[in-house]
């Protein structure tokens, strides 16, 4: 089975029932906040999907020994990325290799997770700083989706054993999110960055014959297209956030969807 890496970088937002998403069209990022480095980037158009529904089986150990060391492992069905996902640590800028990591950093195709403002100056999680000044945050691994009942990909497996040390992983919640995303074109038709917004329902298995725990809330996440980083990518980052700020939402303090949904964060 093959494995494919990539680069993520997002902000997360909390918001409430009657937040609407505002208008993002003409958002674009400031030299001065880009440093002057990369390029201008500006969205001249946007386009609304019709709202997915994606479901996604988290797994772990029974005491959470992937969550304690900031990796999240998921099987998920629906939308354009379903798969197995399996998400790890950023590598600390100025490593001597991109592919070499300890303490759950794996190697080699980083999908990061930037969520650091320069605007606000808010932490949205942990993100490190690359040597361009730009943020860094988790990278993420995809496996093909496969059968329910083929169990995890071996190949991803291997990349958390040290964490594991031997300990089998089971699904420990499931996560279903009606999701609405907005893509952000420049004058080429090219993608810049999509906002989601999600309705998110966490069903934890209750444990001893006990009925289920459920949680609910709405979120929504900026996050930049593929190829759209650096200072200009945390520039847009920062003007599509005073959008959405203007519109009711709040930066996220929750260190991802699974902490929540577990109960170790407000919901």
């Amino acid at each position: 089975m093959s494995t494919s890496e990539q680069t993520e970088i997002e902000r997360k937002y909390d918001v409430d029932e009657e937040a609407v998403v505002p208008d993002l069209d003409g958002v674009a990022d400031h030299p001065d906040l880009a440093g002057g480095a990369g390029p201008v980037l500006e969205v001249t158009r946007v386009e609304r999907a019709a709202p997915a529904h994606l479901r996604a089986v988290y797994h772990d150990t029974d005491d959470h020994l992937l969550l304690g060391s900031r990796i999240t492992l998921r099987r998920r069905t629906g939308g354009h990325d379903e798969g197995w996902h399996l998400k790890l640590p950023p590598v600390a800028a100025g490593s001597a290799s991109s592919g070499q990591a300890s303490s759950g950093q794996a190697s080699s195709g980083q999908e990061m997770s930037s969520e650091t403002s320069q605007a606000t100056g808010t932490d949205h999680s942990t993100a490190a700083s690359a040597s361009d000044g730009s943020t860094r945050g988790r990278r993420e691994v995809h496996a093909p989706l496969g059968s329910e009942d083929e169990g995890v990909p071996a190949e991803l497996l291997a990349r958390v054993e040290e964490q594991l040390g031997g300990r089998t992983v089971a699904p420990v919640i499931v996560l279903e999110t009606t999701r609405t995303a907005t893509t952000l074109l420049d004058a080429e038709g090219e993608a810049l960055a999509e906002v989601a917004d999600d309705v998110v329902t966490a069903t934890v298995p209750g444990r001893d014959g006990a009925d289920p725990v459920v949680r609910r809330w709405r979120e929504w996440e900026a996050e930049l297209a593929p190829g759209v980083g650096g200072p200009s990518g945390d520039a847009l980052l920062d003007a599509i956030e005073a959008r959405l700020l203007a519109a009711g939402a709040v930066p996220s303090t929750s260190r991802s969807k699974l902490a929540r949904g577990l109960g170790a964060e407000p919901a």
